[in-house]
């Protein structure tokens, strides 16, 4: 006879399991993992994989999120002295309402920071009017519209910045089931599918794209950034004339040359952004793994699987690197575990993390079995890269190596890349219902990320509200656990209560007292030995992208104003995830 014990609260459940005789009716219970539910149904057990069919873990009798195991209570953090005015719920709705209004133009579709234009002010004595205080705007922040955009502030990664904008908007119908959420999502994703068509390779992204005829937006004219680069290292733009070809600047003669990259007839007059990397694919993925989750439309549904095949499909035929449409790999382009570029485990959690969403979220099983025998060599040793220096190994055996803390103390760490790593597990650990890969990528976000050992600048230290909600939603929990996240969140809800309720420049300064420079960080300019506040951060296109250590201050400038993508990505993550109320 098997006595087992289950206590929840106050309430404690005995079962009694003696071979031979038949359970009782509505009795239940957990295995010792939490993976698995036993209900007892007309006197027979009968067995709920929690985890491997639903992703989830067994309590209280049923399958409930893991990240609502142990029912935890989190804290409001009401009581931070540098938390603005405003309440959470205000400045998600202030920071919806002006991303809508001023920074996505109705019909380029995507979202951009702006330029607005200066206040016209009396001339000092000496100069002739007009004259302008180029810190003010001319209209209110209250009131601009994308009609009074001055300029877009267009740039290299704007695929980057708006794909993390989609992911935050794909938290937001998660939560509000709003119809006009759903409509953002479906504006924004017609940009999003433009930004692989315009370079017509499938699976590939460029860049940054412009348009032909719209205002305060528009293509170089300097024919030297459209001039070839023999080495493949740095960005150059490509132009799209009237028929359908792609046009460069030859780098010998300076002279245009075609190429016989056509059938882009319908891009006429337009321009791109050619060599896409790894940092526009983790935002990219990251977005589409979300909508594949949490919008259940089914036309956001067909769009997302079509891209994420398309780039599955594009990684496998050109062996996990992105080949531009010159047939080179993009600089930054190779995902495969062994380069010479980027740390293995940086690299192999990347792959992981594309293959496996797509596989899931298309149910295409190519991809699903290049996941599995070929990343994970779980049919015996097959080699599918076949890059020059790497032996099929599982991409699991790569993990411990994501280099994310180079340097004394980690001062030389690339926080490209650690927000780019935690892109990839985000997803890959959602995703991931086979419970020993689930525990080996958890085992990895604690053990060489979040809370590595002996690392001072170990990402529970950084002040990154993003981060802490990305450990909180994935974390282990479960029996044999130390419990949810409660230290995270709470610094992750008292950051977002120092963010600033508008999002332009705002002065911030680093007092000499205060900032002592601790080390040199990657470009060898001193840094901190301590993380910065959000209160005491500059205004960056994603905030939590940047480095928290560095040392800046930074003026005051009302009239550039960026995307408040920062702000929203963590606030509904927050939201969906359950560690922030709405009334908060």
């Amino acid at each position: 006879m098997t006595v087992r014990t289950f206590c929840f609260g106050v309430a404690i459940l005995v079962l009694v399991s003696v071979p031979g005789f038949a359970c009782e009716n509505g009795a239940w219970r957990c295995s010792d993992d939490a993976y698995t539910l036993e209900t007892c149904e007309a006197g027979q057990w009968r067995a709920v994989e929690c985890m491997r069919e639903q992703g989830r873990l067994c309590e209280a009798g049923g399958c409930v999120e893991p990240w609502e195991y142990g029912s935890p209570e989190w804290s409001r953090v009401e009581d931070d002295p540098y938390a603005t005015t405003e309440s959470l719920a205000e400045k998600a709705e202030n920071y919806e309402e002006i991303t809508k209004r001023l920074h996505l133009h109705p019909e380029l579709k995507w979202v951009m920071g702006v330029n607005l234009p200066p206040m016209q002010v009396e001339c000092p004595a000496g100069e002739n009017p007009p004259c302008y205080d180029n810190g003010r705007p001319a209209v209110s922040l209250e009131k601009a519209t994308w009609k009074d955009v001055v300029s877009w502030r267009t740039g290299e990664n704007d695929g980057l910045w708006n794909a993390l904008y989609i992911a935050a908007e794909g938290y937001r119908y998660a939560v509000t089931r709003d119809p006009a959420v759903l409509d953002l999502i479906k504006t924004l994703l017609e940009s999003q599918v433009l930004r692989m068509e315009v370079t017509g390779v499938s699976g590939i992204y460029t860049r940054q794209y412009i348009p032909a005829g719209y205002e305060g937006i528009s293509c170089p004219e300097n024919p030297s950034y459209y001039r070839v680069d023999a080495e493949k290292t740095s960005n150059k733009w490509v132009k799209i004339r009237d028929d359908g070809c792609v046009w460069t600047v030859d780098q010998d003669s300076g002279e245009w040359r075609k190429s016989d990259h056509c059938g882009l007839e319908r891009f006429a007059d337009w321009c791109w952004l050619d060599n896409v990397s790894k940092d526009e694919y983790a935002g990219h993925v990251l977005a589409l793994g979300v909508l594949s989750k949490l919008v259940d439309d089914p036309g956001v549904q067909e769009v997302v699987r079509d891209q994420l095949s398309r780039i599955a499909y594009h990684l496998m035929k050109n062996r996990m690197a992105f080949t531009d449409w010159d047939g080179r790999v993009a600089e930054h382009g190779r995902i495969y575990a062994v380069t010479f570029g980027d740390y293995p485990g940086f690299n192999a959690a990347m792959a992981l993390d594309y293959i496996k969403v797509a596989a899931e979220a298309t149910g295409d099983p190519k991809i699903e079995k290049w996941y599995r025998d070929c990343l994970l060599q779980k049919s015996g040793r097959i080699n599918c890269v076949r890059q020059k220096f790497e032996k099929p190994l599982p991409y699991t055996k790569y993990l411990k190596n994501p280099g994310l803390f180079p340097g004394k103390e980690g001062c030389k760490a690339n926080y490209n890349n650690t927000s780019m790593h935690m892109c990839s597990l985000q997803n890959l650990i959602w995703y991931e219902h086979d419970p020993e890969l689930r525990e080996i990528y958890q085992a990895h976000l604690d053990k060489d990320v979040f809370r590595a050992p002996g690392q001072p600048r170990a990402l529970q230290f950084q002040n990154n509200a993003w981060f802490d909600f990305i450990w909180a939603a994935n974390k282990k929990l479960g029996p044999d656990s130390d419990g949810p996240a409660y230290e995270a969140v709470e610094n992750g809800i008292r950051m977002l209560r120092q963010f600033p309720a508008r999002k332009y420049l705002q002065e911030r300064d680093c007092p000499e007292d205060v900032c002592v420079p601790y080390c040199d960080n990657r470009f060898g300019a001193p840094c901190l030995g301590f993380a910065r506040e959000t209160k005491d951060r500059c205004v960056h296109h994603f905030l939590w992208w940047g480095d928290p250590y560095r040392i800046q201050s930074c003026g005051k400038r009302e009239t550039f104003v960026q995307v408040p993508a920062d702000y929203l990505l963590a606030y509904w993550m927050g939201r969906y995830f359950g560690f922030i109320d709405e009334d908060m």
